[in-house]
């Protein structure tokens, strides 16, 4: 294995040693690049000034048929200007267990198939690849903007092979989800017309439906 290659995944680290932990899974040591001072986490500035390591083992994107953890010394610096601060880790976000490019891969793979298969392939759990969609969503998905619904598109689609049923509505001229409830009676889709507000349901035009 190329030392030189795999030391360009993580800015401001060099590889110090490897071990295979079974047929499938790889643990990387790293070490610190001593052509690389730590950042406070908070402002930026670069410091020499160590005020404590401790390691922390995240999970990294899978290498070949290998599913990698790293093992990473991660520095508090004495900022002058902020104090004992974290270094910054700009491919390890927060206190995450996952570096930036294993949830950039978790983010890819949720969009072409469902959760629980997300997790199955890579060995995660199912909470921990909801959570990173989530997070996804809220980023990715605009607000819903009420003042542009005039026209509805509601149906209704299965739950749990078909046991049980929910309703969901949909803006028709821009194509966003609105609101989605459990049920499909007039009682079960009220909520989301009291959400719309006499306002808003003053505004619309029409309503396609086949229920």
């Amino acid at each position: 294995m190329d030392a030189s290659l795999l030391a360009l995944f993580w800015e401001g680290f060099e590889l110090d040693r490897y071990e295979l932990l079974d047929t499938h899974s790889l643990l990387v040591t790293l070490k610190p690049d001593p052509a690389r001072p730590p950042r406070c986490h908070r402002c930026g500035q670069a410091s020499t000034l160590i005020h404590d390591t401790h390691r922390r083992r995240v999970r990294e994107r899978d290498l070949f048929q290998y599913r990698v953890w790293l093992d990473v010394p991660v520095r508090r610096v004495r900022c002058r200007q902020c104090g004992p601060r974290r270094e910054r880790i700009d491919w390890l976000i927060g206190r995450q267990s996952l570096t930036c490019a294993m949830v950039n891969w978790v983010e890819a793979l949720v969009r072409l198939m469902p959760v629980k298969h997300v997790a199955e392939l890579l060995g995660l759990h199912w909470h921990t690849v909801k959570a990173i969609d989530y997070r996804r969503l809220q980023r990715e998905v605009r607000p819903v903007d009420l003042s542009r619904v005039r026209r509805l598109i509601m149906d209704e689609f299965a739950l749990f092979k078909g046991h049980r049923y929910a309703t969901v509505a949909i803006c028709a001229d821009t194509q966003q989800v609105l609101w989605i409830g459990e049920g499909r009676s007039r009682a079960a889709v009220r909520p989301f017309f009291e959400w719309l507000g006499p306002k808003g349901c003053q505004q619309i035009e029409a309503v396609a439906m086949d229920m």
